[in-house]
């Protein structure tokens, strides 16, 4: 039986990061295999895992709990029959419900063995995210078993106020603030709720076609829509490939060009494009953007939002 892990978070979360932490802390002489499912068609996250030595399967244009529900259970099959590996580490987009999603991993309890859900929660934006993208972003808290703070150090001051938020929304989790390498390795292994497998039933047992009430995209309005679809109708996703030959000034400019002047919400940016003395990555998520070398290969730029227009991004990334 594999060890099987689930790193939820909304968009921008770090997901990708944590990931890069935790397998080299927490999985030591362990074979470890990645299924990334990165939003729309970028395959930014998984190119940067590849960087660290990971194995990494993608599934792109869609999510695992709606379009890809079948290749996510083939991938899991040939994952188990190629790699052996003894461990499955799931990054399931950040538009995804995490319920959703451990139903889907449930399928294939002949092969995997949930041990941990865990979900990244991002401090600096907690009550925006809350407030325009609850149906998702609740749903990520409620059904983690492990809840980890991340950007705390933009926001020190309010960090104990969201973990309150937190266990109002979850009594049982264990809620992590501090920094993640600081985390003893035994804590991610595993952990166990006493009321997740009757909350989980009930969550089975809906119809897949229930409808929920959410709000699109900090408008303010609300909307009807279909559950299993909520990624697709509400966000979108910009992705093209940058050739020039930037600076991390150049690219800031740029990023901030498209962030301050673009219609709509920009969620989520993150790149790898080339630079003077080799690749640069950069990620941005509202209130902040880190740009650094990287020392793989890239040049591919992807913007996620609501409300977000293709060319419009496209011709302001590149000034023209």
């Amino acid at each position: 039986m594999i060890d099987l892990y689930i790193i939820s978070g909304f968009l921008g979360a770090g997901k990708t990061t944590l990931i890069q932490t935790m397998v080299p802390a927490v999985f030591q002489n362990r074979k470890v295999v990645v299924i990334e499912n990165d939003f729309g068609d970028s395959e930014i996250d998984a190119e940067l895992l590849k960087g660290d030595s990971l194995t990494v399967t993608s599934l792109n244009s869609g999510c695992i709990c709606c379009s890809l529900t079948g290749d996510f259970n083939r991938a899991m099959g040939q994952i188990a029959e190629e790699y052996a590996p003894d461990v499955i580490i799931v990054e399931p987009s950040g538009a995804g419900r995490l319920s959703d999603i451990i139903k889907v991993c449930m399928n294939r309890k002949d092969i995997v063995k949930i041990c941990r859900c865990i979900t990244v929660v991002d401090v600096m934006n907690f009550d925006k995210y809350r407030e325009n993208f609850g149906e998702v972003f609740i749903n990520q808290i409620q059904f983690g078993d492990l809840i980890l703070l991340s950007h705390i150090s933009e926001k020190a001051g309010e960090t104990e106020g969201v973990m309150g938020k937190i266990r109002k929304l979850n009594p049982e989790a264990r809620i992590e603030a501090d920094f993640w390498d600081s985390i003893p390795a035994e804590i991610f292994l595993e952990g166990k709720r006493v009321t997740l497998a009757e909350t989980l039933q009930e969550e089975l047992n809906k119809p897949a076609a229930l409808n929920r009430k959410i709000r699109s995209g900090g408008k303010g309005e609300s909307a009807v829509r279909p559950l299993f679809h909520f990624a697709r109708e509400i966000f979108s996703s910009v992705t093209f490939a940058c050739d020039e030959l930037l600076s991390e000034a150049e690219l800031k400019v740029k990023i901030n060009r498209v962030t301050g002047q673009a219609d709509g919400m920009i969620l989520r940016g993150k790149g790898i494009v080339k630079g003077p003395e080799g690749s640069i990555s950069f990620h941005y998520i509202p209130g902040m953007l880190k740009i650094q070398s990287y020392r793989g290969e890239g040049n591919s730029v992807c913007f996620i939002g609501t409300g977000i227009k293709e060319q419009q991004i496209i011709t302001l990334f590149k000034g023209e």
